[in-house]
């Protein structure tokens, strides 16, 4: 049990450790992702925050088994570097027994992994659609960043801002492409349309009115053939709905578990496959990373970490292929993506049991003997 113990504490630190580094810098790539989706007017800024706090579920689901995988070879690596594991099995422990202790460590990873990709992942997939979703009706006053020129709709309109407080917007630039319409004002501020009687109205209603004051009007500037400069006290423009491009195509990611269940097809069938396969993959990766974790002291620990990450990828891989084959149609469900975790089971057989290198040999040998 002290051989358990340390084992466990030494992979789940290191595990830990790996998987804080690994979620750092994959927050930081979507925030960047996000924050240029904020600058172009798609997202309001205030949002930033709680979209990422909902997307935090996916990523650690997605690191956690390749922080395993290192944990194992880093802990194990470093073992026999410094001979200690090759005095723990001179002293009766059986590679079975350093697998069932692995495995010890890696159940906590896997019912930690079996909630998020069950229940938490979809849950909060499904509130950041919806936040996503929400977004669409915001117009790019509502979105926008002080101190920036911001293409709204994919250039409809370009507005600037220098200053933001509340719900005034001071110093203000809009320009609409297609009327070839300039305005400036000193400041401006947003009016919801009021009193809709029939279904024309009902729609406008929707829309919203910004309202300029102390400003000037030009129309006419792009094309030269007719030019107006208008001086106003206070000027209202109606704001259509956004055209964004966000992906928003989440759809069975964002289901639960319970409703992939009530609704089988292809498509969430392939979700359902993939959460368990989040799960599955655990003990395979400990089978395979034993192995892997074996180096000579001469060679340091990190002598088989650049394959093992690589066997991770391929694994990885056609995984996220045969998700995308199930729910096209093209692979059979029963199949499904379990031919994977089978091909990486018996390869993590053959290498724990140390067949594969004899099997090379043996190739190796029989083409000699053949020239």
């Amino acid at each position: 049990m002290i051989i358990a113990r340390y084992l466990t504490k030494q992979i789940l630190l290191l595990t830990l450790a790996l998987t804080f580094v690994l979620l750092a810098v994959a927050v930081l790539i979507r925030l960047l992702n996000y924050l240029g989706d904020a600058t172009e007017g798609n997202i309001d800024p205030s949002v930033l925050l709680l979209l990422m706090s909902y997307r935090l579920p996916e990523f650690v689901q997605l690191i956690l088994p390749l922080a395993l995988l290192l944990a194992v070879l880093l802990a194990y690596g470093r073992m026999y570097a410094d001979n200690e594991m090759t005095v723990l099995i001179a002293s009766g422990l059986s590679k079975l027994r350093l697998l069932a202790y692995t495995l010890l460590s890696a159940s906590v990873i896997a019912v930690l992994i079996a909630y998020l990709s069950l229940s938490l992942t979809p849950w909060g997939l499904m509130n950041s659609e919806t936040l996503l979703e929400q977004q669409k009706d915001l117009n790019e006053f509502d979105v926008m960043v002080p101190g920036i020129f911001q293409d709204i709709s994919n250039g409809a309109r370009t507005t600037y801002a220098e200053s933001i407080e509340g719900t005034e917007i001071e110093n203000v630039f809009m320009h609409e492409t297609e009327a070839d319409r300039l305005i400036v004002a000193d400041s401006a501020s947003l009016i919801q349309v009021e009193g809709a009687e029939d279904e024309l109205q009902q729609e406008e209603a929707q829309e919203r009115l910004v309202l300029f004051a102390d400003g000037s009007l030009s129309e006419g500037m792009a094309t030269g053939s007719f030019f107006s400069l208008t001086n106003f006290g206070e000027l209202a423009i109606r704001i259509t709905q956004r055209e964004i491009s966000i992906d928003l195509d989440l759809e069975e990611q964002a289901l639960s578990t319970t409703d992939l269940f009530a609704a089988p097809n292809s498509s969430t069938i392939a979700e359902l496959q993939w959460r368990l396969s989040l799960i599955i993959i655990i003990p395979i990766l400990c089978l395979l990373a034993i192995p892997l974790s074996k180096v000579n002291p001469r060679q340091g620990r990190f002598a088989k970490l650049a394959p093992a990450v690589l066997l991770y990828i391929i694994y990885f891989a056609l995984l996220l292929a045969s998700r995308d084959w199930i729910a096209d149609g093209v692979l059979p469900a029963a199949i499904g993506l379990w031919w994977v975790h089978v091909l990486f089971l018996i390869l993590g057989i053959l290498m724990f049991q140390e067949k594969l290198p004899e099997l090379i040999t043996l190739r190796r040998s029989k083409s000699h003997a053949k020239i």
